[in-house]
């Protein structure tokens, strides 16, 4: 059997091997410990340098990034914050968007326009001059500074939703994803993450600076490879 051969056969075997592992995990576990299916596989020695398409790609006129937790699970309120900023950074970045409306004019509506909690985000995007919003809908939260648990200390979970402010037929105001329920996005820290980064601020930062990478690769296309530089 030629060297080449048997390389080509090693390597098959070593695939099927890792395909076996990743099919007999459990979906809760590759869930609780913040890792797509796909992030596992990086993880685990495969498809490192493959290209990753964008899921959806935004619009080049103005985008509003909408962070809506009507139901206040996010009670250390600079998470918020970071998220916007840094998930505003990892667009313009990347090219995934040309322009976002500064926070500043979202947080003047807030303060100006009546009843502005009981207006939809198509409304509020319409109303702070933007084309489209990035609409972020907080379903968990979980942060403490004193460590409960080892593997997963806390955690940021969202889910994702792009709106056309200009379309008018209610049907079609949803143009990403086709799901109803949204783009579900997770991020968590290990008890070893909380503590060094320590402190409310320092906890609220890690979690929103990761979250905001895994949001804004779904709008640029990158290479599997980039998982290495997740913050």
């Amino acid at each position: 059997m030629s060297t080449r051969l048997k390389s080509r056969r090693s390597a098959e075997s070593s695939a099927a091997r890792y395909a076996r592992l990743v099919a007999a995990l459990p979906l809760a576990w590759i869930a609780g410990c913040g890792y797509s299916q796909g992030e596992l596989l990086f993880v685990l020695g495969m498809g490192r340098g493959a290209k990753v398409e964008a899921k959806f790609q935004l619009t080049e006129e103005p985008i509003l990034i909408l962070i809506d937790d009507a139901s206040q699970r996010v009670d250390w309120p600079a998470a918020p914050r970071y998220l916007l900023d840094h998930l505003s950074q990892e667009l313009l970045r990347n090219n995934a968007a040309r322009r976002i409306v500064p926070p500043e004019t979202a947080a003047q509506l807030r303060q100006t326009v009546p009843e502005f909690e009981k207006r939809g985000a198509r409304e509020v995007g319409k109303l702070a001059g933007a084309d489209q919003v990035l609409w972020i809908e907080v379903q968990s939260f979980h942060a403490d500074e004193l460590i409960q648990e080892a593997m997963e200390a806390a955690h940021f979970v969202v889910t994702i939703k792009v709106l056309n402010v200009g379309e008018k037929r209610r049907s079609r105001v949803r143009v990403w994803p086709v799901s109803p329920a949204g783009h579900r996005v997770a991020v968590s820290l290990a008890g070893s993450e909380v503590a060094i980064a320590k402190t409310k601020d320092g906890i609220s930062r890690k979690l929103a600076e990761s979250l905001a990478f895994k949001i804004g690769r779904l709008f640029y296309d990158h290479r599997l490879g980039e998982f290495e530089r997740s913050p």
